[in-house]
């Protein structure tokens, strides 16, 4: 299960040089693979409240956010100083993936990765077996 994990996101990363990094996390606020260790089960919580809350801003790793876009699948926050930008994505509201991006790439191919990824995995990886 991990390395189908681990292959959509290499793909992913191939894909779109521009990538930072990643994070696969479940609708639990569990983080499952973070290459790089970009985010803990601690800042997956944050991102799901503010998702899920409607909050505008929030603090990841010291680091202010501003959230530009949610919707049902995706959900885009921008950091004010101009440096990153979030972006996380989910097919059915299970499997979640993240990408860090710099704020001038375009994201909307990045979002529809993201979710592509995301429903991959919610078709063929149970929460429950990772």
């Amino acid at each position: 299960m991990m390395m189908r994990i681990k292959r959509a996101i290499d793909i992913a990363m191939e894909n779109f040089q521009e990538i930072i990094d990643t994070c696969v996390f479940t609708y639990e606020g569990r983080v499952i693979h973070s290459p790089k260790g970009m985010l803990g089960n601690d800042d997956v919580r944050v991102i799901l409240n503010a998702w899920n809350n409607n909050i505008a801003s929030f603090q990841i790793k010291d680091v202010e956010f501003l959230t530009v876009l949610k919707e049902k699948q995706s959900f885009v926050a921008i950091n004010p100083d101009g440096a990153v930008s979030l972006i996380v994505t989910t097919g059915k509201g299970v499997w979640f993936v993240a990408a860090l991006i710099p704020m001038d790439v375009d994201k909307n191919p990045i979002v529809n990765e993201g979710i592509q990824i995301a429903k991959n995995l919610e078709a063929t990886v149970s929460v429950f077996d990772v």
